[in-house]
């Protein structure tokens, strides 16, 4: 039996980047929406508002369940890749 979801539960996503495919282009960075939110809002990105950034050549998820800010699996940063090296899935038990 599947369980429904409330209207206004919002659910978490988990980003995974294959760092062996990954060359660091920046393009999940810079297409992410909530990355663009954050940005606009403060002006800047970092591990305290992004949901995912590059670092020494090869991108990485951010999660933090204190954050109002987490992956919400809109798969912008998937379709957008061009090493095919992103997936999302749903987070267990949130």
């Amino acid at each position: 039996m599947q369980l429904k979801r409330r209207a206004n539960e919002l659910r978490v996503f988990k980003v995974n980047v294959n760092k062996n495919r990954c060359f660091g282009c920046n393009d999940c960075v810079v297409s992410c929406p909530l990355n663009f939110n954050q940005l606009r809002k403060d002006g800047y990105l970092s591990e305290k508002n992004a949901v995912l950034l590059v670092r020494n050549g090869v991108a990485y998820p951010i999660y933090n369940e204190e954050r109002e800010v987490n992956c919400d699996g809109c798969g912008v940063c998937v379709s957008i890749c061009p090493a095919r090296a992103i997936r999302i899935e749903p987070m267990e038990g949130k």
